[in-house]
């Protein structure tokens, strides 16, 4: 059986901006008190990750929205392990 590919990151901008990007909303892990935002590993996670990079138009109230909604999932996590 083929594991399945993760992309992690504990970059709330990164995250929120795949999650407009990929339309889709992350899973949430926790490691030693801090939240990571956990993403399929696939070819178009990495390409969103590129344009994201690259500097691709993401509409500025979706995108503060989408900051604001992980925050809220960082601060509910807070103290898990």
């Amino acid at each position: 059986m083929k594991e399945k590919s993760e992309f992690i990151t504990h970059d709330i901008w990164l995250a929120s901006a795949l999650t407009i990007l990929l339309n889709s909303i992350p899973d949430y892990r926790v490691s030693n008190g801090k939240t990571l935002f956990v993403f399929p590993g696939d070819d178009k996670t990495y390409k969103a990750i590129s344009d994201f990079n690259g500097g691709v138009a993401i509409n500025a109230y979706e995108y503060s929205q989408a900051i604001k909604k992980q925050k809220f999932e960082i601060l509910t996590r807070r103290g898990q392990k």
